[in-house]
């Protein structure tokens, strides 16, 4: 991905960022919690090894935030003009909200042509940080994603593009906040009248 923050380790493959930063993270907490080293691994937003689906995500770099998601992105470009694109900005966001908080509906933002393999590579995530005794912190996480800008693409009835870029952050108890840099195209696709995220391209450019 173009534009990387400092210290995201480019030119190294996105699963073994992801490893590291994992490592990282778990180091910070168990120096928290002063228990026992932990294995590394890869965090929530982990892909299921499909080419470019849209779990994977960019490592987060330096500029920590705690406030809470409660607004979308205060640029004038990124609020919808219709109820499209309404929906489809909600479908982001709540993409970025659940991967970060494991929640339980996660795989339900993703196209049906692609949600089995989303599903397995959640549910393998949920599990291991359960074994972990970190699931009660990735679901308390809160998730700001003001920092986050939406452009859409096209404004096809069938398939919809959009680009999200800028940074959106987390904070997990006791004190562990990061903030992950993002910029990638987005494909959505209409499912039974909602949008659903069928890929997502990181470093994408026109």
């Amino acid at each position: 991905m173009n534009g990387r923050a400092p210290g995201t380790w480019p030119g190294l493959p996105a699963r073994l960022r992801l490893l590291l930063l994992a490592a990282a993270l778990m180091a910070v907490l168990v120096a928290m919690s002063g228990g026992p080293a932990l294995a590394s691994g890869a965090l929530p937003w982990l892909a299921p090894g499909q080419q470019a689906n849209a779990s994977a995500a960019s490592p987060p770099g330096s500029n920590p935030t705690s406030k809470p998601d409660q607004k979308p992105a205060a640029d004038p470009a990124a609020i919808p003009d219709d109820a499209a694109a309404l929906a489809q900005y909600e479908v982001l966001r709540q993409y970025f909200r659940r991967q970060i908080t494991l929640a339980e509906d996660f795989p339900l933002v993703f196209s049906r042509r692609v949600r089995d393999g989303e599903t397995v590579a959640f549910l393998s995530m949920v599990e291991m940080q359960r074994r972990r005794g970190l699931l009660a912190r990735f679901r308390a996480a809160e998730v700001d994603l003001s920092g986050l800008t939406f452009t859409r693409g096209t404004a096809d009835p069938d398939l919809a593009r959009i680009r999200v870029t800028g940074r959106y952050s987390f904070s997990m108890p006791p004190q562990v906040q990061e903030t992950i840099e993002e910029d990638a195209l987005f494909v959505l696709l209409p499912e039974l009248g909602e949008w659903k995220i069928f890929e997502r391209r990181e470093g994408w450019r026109p």
